[in-house]
């Protein structure tokens, strides 16, 4: 797995003519970012925070897709109990 990792980290280098600690800051953040919105997310479909403070965080699209995500999941729980 690390071996993969790495390769992978060369092969991007490379490709962009950066050097591979660029490559490690940008996936870092990346995921830094994929993880504040998940919490975000997470804490708003919980309840735990109000719809326009979730806007605010993290964009009025995210905030609608992940109000379509859980819609969805709770049309199909309703769907599986009356079937």
């Amino acid at each position: 797995m690390a071996t993969d990792l790495t390769e992978r980290v060369q092969e991007i280098a490379e490709a962009r003519g950066i050097p591979e600690s660029e490559i490690l800051e940008q996936a870092l953040e990346r995921g830094v970012e994929d993880l504040w919105v998940d919490l975000i997310l997470s804490r708003y479909t919980n309840d735990e925070i109000d719809r326009a403070t979730a806007i605010e965080l993290v964009g009025r699209d995210r905030v609608k897709r992940a109000e379509r995500e859980l819609q969805a999941v709770e049309d199909d729980i309703r769907w599986g109990l009356n079937a």
